[in-house]
């Protein structure tokens, strides 16, 4: 049994190319294999981190009080999917040149010191081992590719420091001027994957 953490991330529900792709990715893999599929859409349930948050982050489980339990559980639960996956599908649509602030919000409380990642002295050494992560990026433009290698950049290496480095990205671009173009290209991308 595979087991997939989908990741959705885009602000709108109905219309969105980015939940449309990955559901389509999905659809791939149950087609091929025995598939366990965890969602997460990440505009619900995640909060910003605050100084309470990394006090509780940074407090040994046994010493924790509850309202630190408390305010841990939501990260417990997304360190928890994340360990559990064999691959990790994200859904990423550029919003303003950058990724979408709830993804930032689901990084922030899944990078734990302990859990995902080790600091060490010369850096962090990646937790997370043998595990594939796909990446569909949107946009409606053609963006400049600084922009969609910063997107890439930030993905990667917030992936490599949890130890996922088996990344594949796939690219639909210019969505609002040629969509069915777009969306076709996409899938051959997804085709090509070796899932």
């Amino acid at each position: 049994m595979l087991n997939i953490l989908h990741i959705d991330s885009s602000a709108r529900i109905q219309g969105s190319h980015s939940r449309a792709l990955g559901a389509y990715l999905i659809e791939q893999f149950k087609q091929k294999t025995e598939c366990n599929i965890c969602y997460r859409d990440v505009n619900i349930g995640l909060h910003l981190l605050t100084p309470e948050y990394m006090s509780a982050f940074y407090t040994k489980p046994a010493e924790r009080s509850k309202k630190q339990n408390e305010l841990t559980k939501i990260s417990d639960q997304l360190v928890a999917e994340l360990k559990q996956c064999d691959k990790l599908v994200i859904t990423l649509p550029m919003y303003n040149n950058n990724i979408p602030a709830s993804l930032k919000m689901w990084q922030d409380l899944a990078m734990r010191d302990g859990e995902t990642f080790c600091s060490k002295q010369r850096g962090i050494v990646g937790l997370l081992k043998n595990k594939q992560a796909i990446i569909i990026v949107t946009t409606g433009g053609m963006p400049n590719k600084d922009d969609d290698f910063l997107i890439e950049k930030l993905t990667r290496l917030f992936l490599n420091a949890m130890g996922i480095t088996d990344q594949t990205y796939i690219h639909a671009t210019e969505l609002a001027y040629n969509q069915q173009a777009s969306i076709a290209a996409a899938q051959q991308q997804i085709a090509a994957i070796n899932l």
